[in-house]
């Protein structure tokens, strides 16, 4: 019986339903597919197709503010390989064993490596130039085949290495680790800028993984370069300021070290800034440098149980086999920024702002009397000067020239607790400065109402904390002309298409008035001109120069701890630059910072003032020293000789008894000072005939002067500090004593004066 024609209709729309159905159905799974999945199965296939290497982008730049590379990044070779590929036409047994003498490594390291279930590993990062080439020639057909052919899958890859061309202020670049990341310092703070994005190389391979043969298409994905940062740091000054204190650190046998800053007051730039014993910033982790110099001051060797995280390490019976916690210790003590991570009681610096506050509030004026019995009582306290025996009877300018304590107390007392707090928080010392670099440091201070023995001791300098970078951005205020500036240490950050970002100086607010910070400039250049006061040590003539001595406990105040330290300005009528010199726990007799301090910061702020072109500035009193150059009178008759060095304003002394100069000392083209003596020889110069140097040490001028000439030897003064005075002493000669030197050599000498603040 046929079907109806309705049941035809009934199994056809059936069918039609099963297959519209089915179709929805396929759609869907192939939306899903597609659609929800389509990302990730296209990645999985890609992996499967394809495998890729990495091209490292390199890291931006970081120069110095005039245009000098401190920062750059090498192109150097990673080994890789494809373990797939090394399988298929290899020999991993060949490949560890050639290459662990190369690489420095374990075979069984580098077989574990290359047989790992994977395409892609790293076998080893930034290998040197001479490893490039020795696993060049492994993999060079034309020196050995057997062996290049058992090296397929091996590969070398683009990296790029850290590389610090100047080796200056490490402290303040920091350095990046393994991956090209930012580790310390500016290259931690601005990692995310410097670290740019790397691209790829992508290779065909097969379903095994293996590179294929015939089909070598790459497709590259472009990487992008960081961007640069450019600092308002000056290489040439920061060479100076890391010289001295290097210098410092072993002279004054600085148990903790030594820091120092250099800023633009005017703008808040910061032109140098150190911390000695520092690091190598090529390699980082490298303590043999500061391991030596903590050895030679007998101290922080190895390992230590205390709590502090800053406590020095305790010596070990073998310092040749320290712990890794004593290592991890020495190198973060290394790495740490004394400038903006560490606190300390400013001590006599602090005066500055005592002084600035009370004649911006007229508590004081230039003409104010006080009287200094060498000793102050507060409350229940007796609070001692560092002049036992008292300044007697002085003016406000004079006890600041005096660095009196009394003084300063009674300048504390007539603020009162309110208007004293209120200057300092204005200064800037309840708060960190936000200079862009990490580990700043929070000052300690009086967070409740301070008693009047707190203000007493807070006047000059004790009883509170704060960092060194604090201090300079607060003494920047009080000479700049009154207006507190943000602390910089970056200018810009750029790339190649130009200054994407601009630091510009930024005022935080006005502290003093204009007229207040003229006659703070006028009073703290006194304190180093005249050679009567604190800081005359840091005298250099026609250099101009304000400033304010400072020695401050530390620690337990009967452990004879102390920190020395310098503040210094130039010049003084219009400040370029200010100076902080800190020296840390000096194991020397004289722990005074206008002793040790004060002259260091004074030939800072000479070859700073030098170099920037700032033409010196002679007082009345001042008399500019005169070189002159000798001239070549070497064959000329003696008399017309003699009266050719006399017209330079030298002394001539003859040696033999010709009539004509066959040879002369000092050569020609020599500069000395007027009134030097020149020797000519009228007979052939006995080539061994030397002079032994004198031992000048605690000479004054005169007798170190008078002795060298004795000895047939030129005189000349140098270093910071005033000499003329009679109470000048020789420290330093510029050669040591007992040596042997041609004669009329010039000596230089350095003098000092006793100081106690």
């Amino acid at each position: 019986m046929k079907p109806s024609l309705n049941e035809i209709k009934k199994k056809t729309i059936f069918m039609v339903c099963i297959v519209a159905v089915l179709l929805a159905l396929l759609v869907l799974r192939v939306a899903y597919w597609q659609i929800i999945r389509g990302d990730e199965l296209s990645s999985k296939a890609k992996a499967q197709q394809q495998g890729s290497s990495i091209v490292t982008a390199s890291r931006g730049d970081i120069y110095d503010r005039n245009g000098k590379v401190l920062a750059e990044s090498a192109t150097v070779n990673t080994l890789i390989c494809n373990p797939k590929d090394i399988e298929a036409d290899g020999d991993s047994e060949v490949i560890a064993a050639r290459l662990a003498p190369v690489l420095n490594m374990d075979q069984n390291e580098i077989l574990k490596i290359i047989t790992k279930n994977s395409r892609y590993q790293v076998i080893k990062k930034r290998l040197t130039n001479e490893q490039t080439e020795a696993v060049k020639k492994l993999r060079d057909s034309d020196v050995d085949a057997t062996i290049a052919k058992a090296f397929k899958g091996v590969y070398f890859e683009n990296d790029s290495k850290r590389y610090y061309p100047f080796n200056v202020a490490p402290h303040i670049l920091g350095f990046t680790g393994y991956d090209n990341n930012g580790l310390q310092g500016i290259e931690l703070t601005f990692d995310d800028e410097l670290m740019g994005r790397n691209g790829s190389i992508e290779t065909n391979q097969s379903a095994k993984g293996t590179t294929l043969k015939d089909q070598q298409n790459e497709y590259l994905n472009s990487s992008q370069n960081g961007d640069d940062v450019v600092l308002t740091i000056d290489e040439t000054i920061q060479h100076f300021l890391e010289k001295h204190l290097e210098e410092a650190v072993t002279e004054n046998k600085l148990k903790e070290g030594a820091a120092g800053i250099i800023m633009n007051p005017k703008t808040g730039e910061i032109l140098a800034m150190a911390t000695k014993p520092d690091f190598d910033v090529n390699n980082p982790y490298d303590i043999d440098q500061f391991e030596k110099y903590a050895i030679d001051l007998g101290y922080d060797t190895s390992d230590d149980t205390s709590d502090d995280p800053d406590a020095t390490p305790k010596p070990t019976e073998d310092p040749n086999n320290l712990s890794d916690e004593a290592i991890a210790k020495i190198r973060n003590k290394m790495w740490r920024n004394k400038v903006i991570s560490d606190t300390y009681e400013p001590g006599s610096t602090f005066k500055i702002i005592t002084a600035a506050a009370a004649l911006e509030e007229h508590v004081v004026d230039l003409n104010s009397t006080f009287y200094c019995p060498g000793f102050k009582i507060v409350a229940d306290r007796k609070i001692g000067c560092a002049n036992k025996s008292g300044h007697g009877a002085q003016t406000f300018v004079e006890g600041v020239r005096n660095s009196c304590n009394p003084v300063f107390m009674e300048l504390g007392e007539r603020l009162g607790y309110e208007k004293f707090m209120e200057y300092f928080t204005a200064f800037g010392l309840t708060e960190k400065t936000n200079v862009e670099l990490v580990g700043e440091a929070s000052s300690i201070y009086y967070h409740n109402k301070m008693s009047e023995v707190d203000i007493a001791t807070s006047s000059f300098g004790q009883g509170f904390q704060i960092t060194p970078i604090q201090l300079v951005t607060a003494v920047s205020a009080v000479i700049n002309g009154g207006e507190r500036m943000k602390p910089q240490i970056v200018k810009e950050i750029r790339n190649s298409n130009g200054i994407l970002k601009t630091y510009e100086p930024e005022v935080i607010s006005r502290v003093i008035s204009e007229e207040t910070s003229q006659q703070m400039r006028e009073i703290l250049e006194s304190v180093v001109s005249l050679p009567t006061s604190t800081g005359k040590n840091a005298y250099v003539k026609g250099c101009r120069i304000g400033g304010k001595t400072g020695t401050s406990e530390k620690g337990n105040r009967d452990e004879e701890k102390r920190i020395a330290s310098f503040i210094g300005f130039a010049p003084a009528n219009d400040p370029e630059i200010v100076c902080l010199i800190m020296l840390d726990e000096p194991q020397v007799d004289n722990k005074y910072g206008g002793t040790i301090a004060a002259p260091l910061a004074g030939e800072v702020i000479e070859d700073v003032l030098n170099y920037l072109g700032v033409e010196k500035q002679y007082t009345e009193n001042e008399e500019p020293d005169v070189k002159q150059e000798i001239p070549d009178v070497r064959t000329m008759d003696l008399t017309e000789a003699k009266k050719a060095i006399v017209d330079k304003k030298l002394n001539v002394q003859v040696r033999g008894d010709g009539d004509t100069v066959v040879d002369q000392l000092p050569k020609p083209g020599t500069m000395l000072n007027e009134d030097s003596t020149v020797i000519l020889y009228t007979e052939e110069i006995d080539k061994t005939h030397t002079v032994t140097v004198p031992n000048l040490k605690g000479m004054s001028v005169d007798n170190a002067k008078y002795t060298l000439e004795m000895s047939g030897l030129n005189f000349e003064i140098v270093g910071a500090g005033h000499s003329e005075v009679s109470s000048a002493y020789a420290v330093n000669q510029s050669i040591a004593a007992g040596e042997e030197v041609t004669p009329a050599t010039v000596i230089g000498v350095e003098f000092r004066q006793v100081t106690s603040d």
